[in-house]
């Protein structure tokens, strides 16, 4: 049986315009971030979508690779590129397979990790420590669980779909379905607490050396506060470093 991730995300961007959508102040705004905590020259991003974010990173000074594994989300981070006159080097492939090149001061990846199954995401972590300089660090974005228990059930009702939210209480997973008139599609992502991925960081040569919690999204209210406690974000950013460098 085929992946969900092997249809969802063409579907996702169909009805939602998420991977080919211009770049957004936000894409500017975390670029800056990284550039004023982390610094650094040379960067990698893991499942880059349409590239926007990866775009805004070079604009920001960065020597971009962006890795994604959707043949037509790398050519869509050409095409910005070239909108905006800087350099990618986009490649289209997997995580457990492909060779990025490097190393490399940062790896990122936003808005996706808890694809695949623990050992799937233990793989991943274990190729890491290879992608980063001795003194670099990775980013990864990660599902809280707090969170998502909490809003399973929340529908939001767009012109031409509904997106519903639920939650897999015994393999702690989140779930996001988008329901229109060709048909539905539905991802499923691991949560992890800071407790819970230092489990699966072991034998990864990796350490978890910060959690930074991320904003909520309010169902009551809807409203989006862009910073709010570990305990209340949706997602949370786990600063990762070598295990022989700390």
């Amino acid at each position: 049986m085929a992946h969900w991730a092997t249809s969802f995300y063409d579907f996702q961007d169909s009805l939602i315009h998420c991977y080919s959508d211009p770049i957004h102040p936000f894409h500017h705004e975390r670029a800056a971030e990284v550039r004023a905590g982390f610094g650094g020259k040379t960067l990698l991003e893991l499942g880059s979508g349409g590239g926007q974010w990866a775009v805004a990173a070079a604009l920001a000074g960065y020597d971009v690779t962006a890795l994604e594994y959707r043949e037509a989300g790398t050519a869509q981070a050409g095409k910005f590129a070239a909108e905006h006159g800087v350099s990618v080097r986009a490649l289209t492939g997997d995580f457990y397979h492909a060779d990025p090149g490097g190393p490399f001061d940062l790896v990122c990846y936003w808005d996706g990790f808890g694809i695949g199954t623990d050992d799937e995401q233990r793989a991943l972590l274990g190729r890491v420590p290879g992608w980063l300089n001795p003194d670099g660090r990775a980013l990864i974005e990660v599902y809280m669980p707090y969170y998502w228990a909490k809003h399973a059930g929340f529908t939001r009702q767009a012109t031409n779909y509904t997106q519903t939210y639920g939650f897999d209480a015994g393999g702690c997973r989140f779930t996001d379905t988008y329901h229109a008139g060709n048909g539905s599609r539905t991802q499923s992502l691991r949560c992890y607490t800071p407790a819970d991925l230092r489990l699966l960081l072991q034998g990864t040569g990796l350490t978890l050396l910060d959690s930074i919690p991320g904003g909520q999204y309010d169902t009551d209210t809807q409203t989006w506060h862009p910073r709010v406690s570990l305990a209340e974000c949706m997602n949370w950013v786990a600063v990762l470093g070598r295990e022989h460098s700390i």
